[in-house]
């Protein structure tokens, strides 16, 4: 977790352990670390750690991140001053075919092989692939070769997609701002679902953001974009 200040505004940028910065919990057998729940509990004993529990914070993600914001704002809505989705999990009810070749890809042990896989898949992420930047499956494929890490991501991968927010967890937090920004052309998590959050057991009262000819990343795609309505969002 690193913090960085700008005047009055601290941001924290948190490091997901779908990976494997809790591995050694799995020699115990618990795995609750490796669930959205247990992902949510991390960020919420972070907060409570450092001793900003009781100020209300903004939380910004994307995909598996944004399903942790959902579950953290269930669970710690007094917390919450308003949320930020980007192309957000949450509702699904099994892998997309895409989440599929990345499960794939992540889990292929061959490295060349692997890094081709991700190349594709990752490119495919993207309404245009040339926007993919190839930092992107060098660091990828530098962290799932550490120990544990495909382990970790397995069970998070699983978790996520194949469990989801019920009716009852939206209408706890349907009074929290929210902006829901997504790339109409994403293969990832289809614009589909981007309709679903706007029924009325969901969250009928955010504001919600198509981008067009955009694909999962619409902040790199549209960055200037995207950033400016999240900013005009959160001020």
């Amino acid at each position: 977790m690193e913090g960085y200040s700008c005047c009055t505004i601290r941001i924290f940028s948190a490091d997901s352990h779908r990976f494997n910065r809790f591995w050694p919990e799995r020699q115990t057998g618990n795995e609750e670390y490796y669930t959205i729940k247990g992902f949510s509990k991390s960020i919420a004993d972070f907060l409570k750690k450092i001793g900003i529990e009781k100020n209300k914070i903004s939380i910004i993600d994307h995909l598996l991140g944004d399903y942790i914001a959902l579950q953290m704002a269930i669970e710690n809505k007094e917390m919450i001053e308003k949320l930020v989705l980007v192309d957000s999990s949450g509702l699904l009810e099994g892998p997309t075919p895409l989440l599929e070749e990345y499960l794939d890809a992540a889990m292929e042990t061959a490295e060349e092989l692997r890094i081709k896989k991700l190349e594709k898949v990752i490119g495919n992420m993207y309404a245009d692939p040339s926007y993919m930047p190839p930092v992107v499956v060098s660091k990828f494929n530098e962290i799932i070769k550490q120990e544990g890490a495909r382990y970790a991501f397995e069970k998070a991968f699983h978790n996520s997609t194949t469990t989801k927010i019920e009716a009852q967890g939206f209408m706890q937090i349907q009074d929290i701002p929210c902006l829901i920004i997504w790339g109409a052309k994403d293969k990832v998590i289809p614009i589909d679902y981007f309709e679903k959050f706007k029924e009325e057991d969901k969250l009928p009262e955010a504001m919600y953001e198509r981008i067009e000819d955009v694909g999962h990343a619409p902040f790199v795609e549209r960055t200037a974009l995207v950033y400016e309505k999240i900013r005009t969002f959160l001020n």
